[in-house]
């Protein structure tokens, strides 16, 4: 087995031979122990409590720096995730499928707990000999508690829609009348279709739910039972509902029940959607990313926060097109035979693809001077339709986002650079190394660049003295303007003018007589 060594902070040492592998469960996880490839596996099982963590960890500390392997990802492996990020253990995370493939392969028919867990031990010692576990590596990791509030958020409006559908039936069934009131199909009212989630008639359905009681009710019955309150279009919607509430029929205290419950759960969520804005608001205030979008109009706290929570980190992708091709609004490159096309992508994040797509809505209807507006007004008027029109200024913001948290994320890796280099750190202590295959760390290094090139004036003079020591004779190559036929008489033009610094590179001899093919005189200004 070859010796693996690891430059990740303060985890890692050379000669290690040695795999950790984890099969998580519901109430804890198996660990098998493979100190050599031959070797007979140890393994030990350990609870999630806080307890069984804290001796998992000590017996991880105590083997050495074993590579440390998790079958799947999230899920059930989240609490060992957590628990070895904060002890700052390196664990790589293998897809359920390929260590199957890899037990049946090597140990066997047989499944359990103790096999599963020794097959990822296994697997990652085969994939560190071949060279190839690095990119199983878990480097990124989300803020769960935005995430946690984005995707509940998200939950509760498909559970409030569900609800609304539901009560719009249920009142087609016990009330037409009412019905074609609120949505707005009766030619002698006018209503909006979205009535149902009016605060006001929420109210009333709850504390009467019983229809037939609301042609007894007086206007300021009718506006108490809805909350109170002098609204704009209020008074309108009572008078319509006093008209309309002679033909109520009474209705069975059964469906009664299920109309009150289903508008007090309307209300429930609504509720709850407002309180998950207000601490989103309070968590993102020192959250540089979701500030950063939120100072472009038509994107608000939830959008932003969504996207932040669903991008996790912005180094994650190499350019724009693989962020697009994430949110799924990015086309990929399909060949069959001889045809080659582009498609459109089939895996992508559904919620950051929704997130894009609302900011892109929201920006050309509260953006209108924007040039991502203009775009879909032309896309419009070409004849594309508005969804497509959308789905194009959506792929649009994916570039602009992109290159907003791109430099954001710059700005704030230059101020920690600065700041540790003031308290007298160098550019390994920051995890700057030079090359993308010797690269170990979160921060992406910058390349330190020194201006090798000389002033245009000084080259011109150069190449002017030197047309003139050589009778400005031209070089009948294609390709090359000029070049002196002599050698000797261009060493002495270099030799004059640098006389303190010798040439970089040798300058090739060129005999006498006609240029042969391809004789190119090397120098330090490439004259």
């Amino acid at each position: 087995m070859t010796e693996r060594v690891y430059e990740f902070g303060g985890w890692g040492g050379k000669s290690v031979s040695s795999a950790i592998g984890i099969d998580p469960d519901s109430t804890g996880f198996v660990c098998a122990l493979v100190k050599d490839s031959k070797a007979q596996a140890i393994t030990r099982r350990f609870s999630v409590s806080q307890k069984g963590l804290s001796e998992f960890l000590c017996w991880v500390k105590a083997e050495g720096k074993p590579i440390v392997g998790i079958e799947g990802s999230h899920g059930q492996s989240r609490p060992m995730e957590k628990a070895l990020r904060e002890a700052g253990v390196i664990f790589h995370s293998f897809k359920p499928a390929d260590t199957d493939k890899f037990r049946k392969a090597v140990l066997g028919q047989n499944k359990n707990n103790e096999r599963d867990a020794e097959s990822v031990a296994r697997y990652a010692l085969a994939l560190e000999a071949q060279g190839k576990l690095e990119q199983y590596r878990r480097v990124w990791s989300a803020d769960m508690e935005l995430q946690l509030l984005t995707r509940r958020y998200e939950s509760l409006s498909n559970q409030l829609t569900g609800e609304v559908n539901r009560l719009w039936k249920l009142l087609r069934y016990a009330c037409p009348d009412l019905y074609l009131l609120l949505e707005g199909k009766n030619r002698e009212t006018e209503q909006r279709g979205k009535v149902l989630k009016n605060q006001g008639i929420l109210s009333l359905l709850i504390s009467k739910a019983d229809l037939g009681e609301w042609k007894v009710l007086s206007q300021s019955d009718m506006q108490e039972a809805m909350g109170g309150g002098n609204y704009k279009g209020r008074g309108e919607l009572i008078a319509q509902l006093q008209g309309a509430a002679a033909s109520f029929p009474s209705i069975s205290a059964g469906i009664a029940l299920v109309i009150g419950n289903s508008a007090q759960q309307i209300q429930r969520f609504k509720g709850e959607q407002r309180e998950l804005v207000r601490m989103l608001d309070n968590l993102t205030k020192e959250n540089l990313a979701v500030q950063c979008l939120k100072s472009r109009r038509g994107i608000a706290t939830l959008t932003a926060a969504k996207m932040i929570a669903e991008i996790i980190d912005i180094r994650r992708f190499a350019r724009e097109d693989s962020l697009a091709c994430y949110s799924g609004l990015g086309m990929r490159e399909h060949t069959t035979g001889t045809t080659t096309m582009m498609v459109p992508t089939r895996l992508f994040n559904h919620r950051l693809k929704d997130a894009f797509m609302t900011a892109a809505r929201n920006v050309v209807l509260y953006d209108c001077d924007s040039h991502l507006a203009g775009y879909y007004r032309n896309l419009v008027k070409a004849g594309m339709q508005p969804l497509e029109a959308t789905k194009r200024v959506a792929r649009a913001l994916v570039r602009v986002i992109f290159r907003e948290l791109s430099a954001l994320n710059k700005s704030k890796a230059n101020d920690l650079k600065q700041e540790r280099r003031k308290e007298g750190e160098g550019d390994m202590a920051n995890g700057v190394t030079h090359g993308d295959q010797g690269r170990k760390s979160n921060i992406s290094p910058s390349s330190q660049r020194v201006d090798k090139s000389k002033s245009i004036k000084k080259v011109k003079n150069s190449k002017a003295q030197v047309r003139e020591q050589t009778g400005g004779e031209k070089y009948e190559k294609r390709g090359c303007r000029h070049a002196p036929v002599n050698g000797a008489c261009l060493q002495e033009v270099y030799k004059e003018r640098h006389d303190s610094t010798p040439l970089s590179r040798p300058v090739r001899e060129v005999q006498d007589g006609p240029p042969r093919p391809r004789a190119i005189l090397y120098n330090q200004d490439r004259v």
